[in-house]
């Protein structure tokens, strides 16, 4: 479905963004909070950009559909853990 994809693409490019927006401004208070859901072992010291990106894309790439739409969800607010 055309659809599934077009929310596909949109999922994935949320994410993506979210997270390398993060990695490259990690002293704010937004980023730091995108910064704890990502797990440690992709996070990264090393001051390269190239790195932080990629540790992004790894993380990303690796999503399950399931787990990136839940995660997508909850990082727009429409979907919100602990809330009926």
């Amino acid at each position: 479905m055309v659809e599934i994809e077009i929310a596909g693409y949109k999922i994935i490019g949320t994410l993506l963004e979210e997270f390398v927006g993060a990695t490259m401004n990690p002293k704010d208070l937004y980023s730091r909070k995108i910064l704890s859901l990502l797990p440690e072992q992709y996070k990264t010291e090393i001051d390269s950009a190239y790195l932080k990106i990629q540790s992004v894309v790894d993380f990303v790439s690796g999503m399950t559909d399931v787990f990136a739409l839940d995660l997508y969800r909850k990082i727009k607010g429409i979907s919100l853990p602990g809330v009926v």
